[in-house]
């Protein structure tokens, strides 16, 4: 079951990548903290993202985020949240996206199979327009028993709501590592494939991220 679940996950990072890539080619990364207070079934959440790109020299972008949620069973919660970006990279350009998120997981064991479908409405006060984006990510992970790793697989793909069809894929390997007390860090590789006019832009992202669960 995990080799299949596995292989299916692999195939979707290889054959989803555009032949086109390698016209624009960087080197990012991605740095957050994230925090969840739980109340049981629901739950209050906050998150603050730093990312780079021009091979780590420069600011992409950075947002914050905060949110509410609920477990409504062992298997499905759901969360609404408001983001605030400040794009640097885009001339300073600011966005406010307000985001609503359906998460379905299922478990066997250590194994553990996610589906997320997320809703992003997004305004530009700057040019006083709206988008809409569609967000479909699907996640596979093992967690060995007495161990502190949690190896993943994860493939994400955004589609434009307002006609403009693929808009980027993130491709993910890497692994979370619990500290113990509601602590842990989650380090990746990520290949990111976007549109850039007509051409796919590609970026090597490096990641790292810590997450207090309480």
């Amino acid at each position: 079951m995990k080799k299949i679940i596995f292989a299916t996950l692999s195939a979707l990072l290889v054959f989803s990548l555009p032949a086109s890539a390698q016209a624009v080619s960087d080197l990012g990364s991605w740095s957050s903290i994230q925090v969840v207070k739980s109340f049981g079934a629901p739950y209050l959440m906050a998150r603050l993202e730093h990312r780079s790109f021009d091979s780590i020299r420069s600011t992409e972008c950075w947002f914050s985020m905060a949110g509410a949620g609920y477990n409504f069973n062992n298997w499905l919660k759901g969360d609404l949240s408001y983001e605030y970006w400040s794009i640097p990279s885009a001339g300073n350009m600011v966005q406010h996206k307000a985001v609503l998120c359906f998460t379905e997981t299922l478990k066997r064991e250590g194994l553990a199979v996610a589906l997320r479908e997320k809703y992003e409405l997004a305004f530009n006060p700057g040019a006083k327009s709206f988008s809409n984006t569609l967000r479909t990510r699907l996640r596979g992970q093992y967690k060995a028993p007495d161990s502190a790793f949690t190896p993943y697989l994860m493939y994400e793909i955004f589609g434009s709501l307002d006609g403009k069809g693929w808009v980027r894929s993130l491709h993910y390997a890497g692994t979370e590592i619990s500290l113990g007390g509601g602590h842990s860090l989650d380090f990746f590789y990520m290949y990111h494939l976007y549109d850039k006019g007509g051409l796919t832009g590609a970026c090597h992202t490096l990641g790292i991220g810590y997450t207090f669960v309480f």
